[in-house]
């Protein structure tokens, strides 16, 4: 067996245990996949990393050993804060002809005024820092 067909089969044994309510204890494992301590515990220790099983240290048969447990995937909730000052400080947006404006039309991004003395004060700010 190669490595990524040890972790799967881990994998798939934790899941399956975890799920039942079992308990995976990690040095009964190598035996009932027929493995080298070893190459168990590496393969172990990458699906740690990777986040998939958890790892928890117990004492079993008076030896220290971890017990396995399957990590079910919990969609967080996202808390996005978008401030909008920079935005809000563009004299469009506050703008009474904005459903007007466009290339072409009377109102016009390129010829007006109050946008215009923005990008200067803009860009006189950027130049003095």
């Amino acid at each position: 067996m190669n490595t990524k067909e040890i972790e799967e089969a881990i994998l798939k044994i934790v899941k399956d245990a975890t799920k039942k309510g079992e308990e995976v204890i990690q040095s009964t494992l190598w035996q009932r996949l027929g493995i080298d301590n070893r190459e168990g515990t590496r393969a172990v220790i990458n699906l740690v990393r990777r986040g998939l099983i958890k790892r928890e240290p117990v004492v079993y048969k008076g030896r220290k050993t971890y017990k396995l447990t399957y990590v079910t995937r919990k969609k967080m909730k996202l808390k996005l804060i978008v401030n909008l000052n920079p935005v809000m400080k563009i004299p469009c947006f506050t703008c009474r002809f904005l459903p007007r404006c466009s290339e072409g039309n009377f109102y016009n991004p390129q010829k007006c005024v109050m946008l215009t003395n923005f990008l200067r004060e803009e860009a006189s700010k950027r130049r003095r820092e």
